[in-house]
């Protein structure tokens, strides 16, 4: 089967990602008002869709300054379409994108078990001596 690329959700694929979100532990609690103020604060979005429906079966968001740095976020296939390579689409269409080109830096970050599977794109866990901080808000 094909999938559709898109780079903006309509509401009912909105709707599809919120549903996602509710089965993942990063994701889980999301409301979809704040799923809907999310996408539009996002810088890119790329995803799939199962034509003739167009219902949303994978997604990926970048908060990027398209020079320097892109933070690659929410690869998330949905579970019944997992195994046909869609996340794999998912990063290709990321780094490969028009407006990503200029970009110096692509970031994520991952569970252990997801690291090989980035690596393949030249992503790495070493960055010398450079740490992951956070502030937690809520």
């Amino acid at each position: 089967m094909e999938f559709d690329p898109i780079e903006a959700l309509n509401d009912a694929q909105t709707e599809d990602l919120h549903r996602f979100y509710q089965s993942e532990w990063w994701t889980r609690g999301r409301t979809l008002a704040e799923t809907r103020r999310m996408l539009q604060h996002s810088d890119v979005v790329v995803g799939f869709c199962a034509p003739p429906s167009q219902r949303l079966v994978a997604f990926a968001r970048v908060l990027t300054d398209y020079l320097y740095k892109a933070l690659i976020l929410d690869v998330i296939v949905d579970p019944a379409y997992r195994g046909r390579q869609l996340g794999r689409a998912l990063i290709d269409r990321i780094v490969s994108h028009p407006s990503l080109e200029s970009v110096s830096h692509f970031e994520l970050y991952c569970l252990p078990g997801l690291v090989r599977f980035y690596e393949k794109w030249g992503f790495t866990n070493d960055l010398g001596p450079l740490r992951f901080m956070r502030l937690t808000r809520r």
